[in-house]
């Protein structure tokens, strides 16, 4: 099993499933039991959610600008 960290949990990289730091959510107590017996999680990728989040803030800023010269 592999796992990736993010930014509020991992990612399973077998079947790419998102798993929330729920105590009460089954995936992350077998996650946190990989870890127990010496697994290694791989970081998270920043430059990855970075990229993706940036044409969002690009139009997200050209619609706020057009919003703003409206009278």
């Amino acid at each position: 099993m592999s796992y990736q960290l993010t930014t509020c949990g991992v990612l399973r990289l077998s079947d790419e499933a998102y798993i929330p730091q729920d105590p009460t959510n089954r995936d992350w107590l077998d996650y946190q039991d990989w870890l127990l017996s010496g697994g290694k999680v791989m970081p998270a990728n920043d430059s990855f959610e970075t990229a993706l989040n940036s044409p969002l803030k690009t139009l997200a800023n050209k619609w706020l600008a057009s919003i703003s010269r409206q009278p």
